[in-house]
């Protein structure tokens, strides 16, 4: 038999992201609850976030190339906007 493919009806993101690693917000990230990882969809990745238990997915798709600097910008993203200690 043959595997039917899904369509998704996501936009799929192949630019590079310029992002900065910054291990600091990673790690409070993750002390905090946050966790970041890629979900395979075929040949590109969706962008799972998981916060206590409660996932959301991302609205782009992402290639090889590109998903890993995504979660790095939004580690660093969730890091500015929510660290109080940081403020």
């Amino acid at each position: 038999m043959k595997k039917i493919r899904q369509r998704s009806t996501k936009d799929i993101d192949k630019n590079k992201i310029q992002t900065r690693y910054n291990l600091d917000a990673v790690s409070w990230c993750m002390n905090n609850g946050y966790k970041l990882y890629p979900k395979p969809i075929g040949k590109h990745y969706i962008i799972i976030l998981e916060y206590k238990g409660v996932k959301a997915e991302s609205e782009m798709m992402y290639v090889k190339t590109n998903w890993s600097d995504k979660i790095w910008q939004t580690y660093n993203h969730i890091y500015t906007k929510k660290c109080l200690e940081k403020k």
